[in-house]
């Protein structure tokens, strides 16, 4: 018995990072995709079976179905929208209209912001003319364009394609510009040493951060350009999953109204999933917090 105690005397107390790890070996948390489970089930569960309880509907008439409808009813009207059925509008030619519209318009943006931004970064002279006309234009809140932009282009698809562009340019233009503008100035010497031209540090030096930058800002770009597009459908009336929503709201239909933002949430999350795994294929040598 003495030895034993003087065998923990001699140990000692623990150090803080043993501790630690004996507390986390005994508090486990759930694997990540389980809380997110957990939260999903219980939002679901709260929005099918709350409604039915009297005193909800009563003190927020919000609650009440027919402004929130219910998971499953939304459910079954997504799958109607995808097979066909009575009364339901098929979602195919929609949302084909919505994407070409989308994806046209931020191909345009991502290029044409990736071009803009590399050319400004190499020239200290067009960066200081074009500069407040670029933080001006971009002040300007997007949706306040959509209504000039339909006024203007006499398409419906064409007003859609700008829209979608203006949305993402910007936002490229100035990942493109940064990107190429971090190039240290101890480099450029170098390179300029070695012989290298105006256009050589351009396309050698700088184009390689600018598109590194872009890549980075392709998920939201997808994400902008796909949220400008439906709302200048909901504008023009055009044939897409704006003209859907209008459609459900019109009719005070919650069940088509929430299935149509539904699908069109699954269908930008899939668009960013997809952008993000070329991103990391083409930044794979990047670190991963730095790609994100």
């Amino acid at each position: 018995m003495t030895s034993e105690v003087g065998e923990i005397e001699g140990r000692g107390a623990d150090s803080p990072a043993e501790m630690r790890k004996r507390h986390s070996m005994l508090v486990r948390r759930p694997p990540v995709w389980v809380a997110q489970l957990l939260i999903a089930v219980v939002i679901l569960a709260g929005w099918q079976w709350l409604p039915d309880v009297r005193w909800v509907t009563n003190t927020f008439n919000f609650a009440s179905p027919f402004f929130i409808s219910s998971p499953s009813q939304i459910a079954v009207e997504i799958w109607h929208m995808l097979i066909g059925g009575a009364h339901v509008p098929l979602l195919w030619s929609p949302l084909a209209q919505t994407l070409l519209s989308a994806l046209l318009g931020t191909a345009l943006g991502i290029a044409i912001g990736l071009a803009a931004g590399l050319v400004l970064s190499s020239s200290a002279y067009l960066q200081a003319v074009a500069r407040p006309y670029v933080l001006a234009l971009n002040a300007v809140p997007r949706v306040a364009v959509i209504p000039i932009i339909v006024l203007i282009v006499a398409s419906a698809f064409a007003a859609d394609v700008i829209t979608a562009f203006t949305v993402v340019v910007f936002l490229v233009f100035f990942n493109a510009f940064e990107g190429a503008s971090t190039v240290d100035r101890d480099i450029i010497a170098n390179v300029k040493i070695l012989g290298a031209g105006r256009f050589d540090i351009l396309w050698r030096v700088r184009r390689p951060l600018a598109v590194a930058w872009t890549f980075a800002s392709i998920p939201n770009a997808i994400a902008f350009g796909l949220v400008g597009t439906v709302t200048t459908e909901i504008f023009t009336g055009s044939s897409g999953i704006g003209q859907l929503l209008i459609a459900g709201v019109d009719t005070s239909n919650a069940t088509l109204t929430f299935a149509v933002v539904g699908e069109l949430t699954i269908v930008g999350v899939l668009l960013v999933v997809i952008s993000m795994t070329l991103r990391r294929r083409v930044l794979h040598w990047m670190p991963e917090s730095s790609v994100g």
